[in-house]
């Protein structure tokens, strides 16, 4: 196997099997290795996102329902403050 092939299979982040028995690996190992990679590019995914999309990680709710619960809550606020008005 030439070392262009290496480089770019190593770009790809996978190995074949012949380069995984020239380096050593097993395929628990290489596995191993793809999820940890993948693992560290989710967490930079995750950092980038707006605080607004980070808080829908936490909570069990899908982005719709929660857009719905933040609608009701911003309808209710402004009753409040028009009878709060009214009663003036």
């Amino acid at each position: 196997m030439t070392e262009e092939t290496r480089l770019q299979e190593q770009k790809q982040g996978e190995l074949s099997p012949e380069l995984a028995e020239e380096s050593g690996m097993t395929e628990l190992e290489l596995e191993n290795k793809r999820l940890r990679e993948e693992n560290e590019r989710l967490k930079e995914y995750r950092a980038s996102l707006p605080p607004k999309e980070r808080m829908y990680d936490h909570v069990p709710l899908t982005v719709k329902q929660m857009d719905i619960i933040i609608g009701c809550l911003l309808a209710l606020l402004v009753v409040v403050v028009v009878l709060g008005l009214m009663n003036r």
